[in-house]
C-alpha cells in the first residue's frame, strides 16, 4: 500500500512536469520498492489512469462543450475538436507500436531517440529565447498541421525516459502558441492517451493489484489535479525558453547514459 500512495504521488506530479513519468515511476518502483522492471513499468503504464481522471475534472468544461458539438454538429467541428481527433491517431500510429514492443526496444535504440530529441529540443529553446515575448496563438488557431506535429511528438514519448508533456508543450510553444494556451492544450490532449496506457495495463494485468491499483489510482488524480491547477496559475511567469533546455540537456544525458551503459 505504501508503494502504491508512493509511486501515485510520483505520478501525480511528473506526468505534467517535463520529466518521464513514466520513467520516474519506474525508476522509484524499480530503485526504491526493489519491483522488477516489468512490474514497474506496467504499475506506471497503470497509474495514467489516475492522472487521466484529474485532466478531465481540470477541463471538464471543454470536455462537455466538445462533446456536445460533437452530437449537435458533427459536420463543422471546432479547430480543437479536429485536433483532438487527427492529433489522437496520429499518437496512436507511432505509440501503439512502441507500447506493444516497450520490453523489446534496444537500448540503443532508445539512446539515439533521446539524443534526436535532446537535440531539437534545444533548437526550439534557442528559438524561444530569441522571441521573448513568447506566441500569441490559441486553441482556435489549431491547424492539421499542428495536428500531426503534436501527435507524433505525444507518440514518440511512449519510449522510456522521454517526456510527454516537455514534447508536446516543445512543440506547441516553437509553433507559437500561447503559454498558458500550450500547457492546457498538452494536458487536455493527455486524456486519451493516458486513458489507452492505463486500458494496456490494466488488460494485461501483470503485476497490478487490484487494491494497489486503485490506491495508487485514486493518489495520482489528486496529486495530479493539484498539480495541473498549479502549473496553469504560473504558466505566464514561467521562462519556457530555459524549461525547454533543460529539458534538452537532460534527455541527451540520459540518451548519453544509456549509450555508455549499452
Amino acid at each position: 500500500m505504501l508503494e502504491a500512495i508512493v509511486l501515485g504521488i510520483v505520478q501525480g506530479i511528473s506526468e505534467w512536469l517535463p520529466v518521464s513519468s513514466q520513467g520516474s515511476v519506474t525508476a522509484v518502483g524499480s530503485f526504491l520498492f526493489d519491483l522488477n522492471l516489468a512490474d514497474a513499468i506496467a504499475f506506471a503504464l497503470w497509474l495514467h489512469v489516475g492522472t487521466a481522471f484529474s485532466a478531465l475534472i481540470a477541463f471538464r468544461q471543454e470536455i462537455l462543450a466538445l462533446a456536445r458539438e460533437a452530437l449537435t454538429d458533427p459536420m463543422h467541428p471546432s479547430p480543437l475538436l479536429r485536433f483532438g481527433v487527427a492529433g489522437t491517431l496520429a499518437s496512436m500510429v507511432i505509440g501503439v507500436p512502441v507500447i506493444l514492443v516497450l520490453d523489446d526496444i534496444s537500448g540503443l535504440v532508445g539512446a539515439g531517440a533521446m539524443l534526436v530529441v535532446g537535440v531539437a529540443m534545444l533548437g526550439t529553446a534557442f528559438i524561444l529565447r530569441a522571441r521573448p515575448e513568447g506566441g500569441s496563438r490559441t486553441r482556435d488557431d489549431l491547424s492539421l498541421v499542428d495536428a500531426l506535429a503534436f501527435g507524433v511528438a505525444q507518440g514518440f514519448a511512449a519510449i522510456p525516459g522521454l517526456s510527454r508533456s516537455g514534447l508536446t508543450v516543445s512543440m506547441l510553444l516553437g509553433r507559437r502558441f500561447d503559454r498558458a494556451e500550450a500547457l492546457a492544450i498538452s494536458f487536455l490532449m493527455s486524456i486519451p492517451a493516458s486513458i489507452g496506457a492505463a486500458l494496456f495495463a490494466g488488460l494485461d494485468g501483470d503485476g497490478i493489484g487490484l487494491t494497489e491499483g486503485l490506491v495508487g489510482a485514486l493518489v495520482s488524480a489528486a496529486v495530479g489535479l493539484a498539480s495541473i491547477k498549479a502549473l496553469l496559475a504560473v504558466a505566464h511567469r514561467v521562462n519556457f525558453a530555459a524549461f525547454v533546455g533543460v529539458v534538452g540537456v537532460a534527455v541527451i544525458g540520459g540518451g548519453i547514459a544509456q549509450v555508455v551503459w549499452f
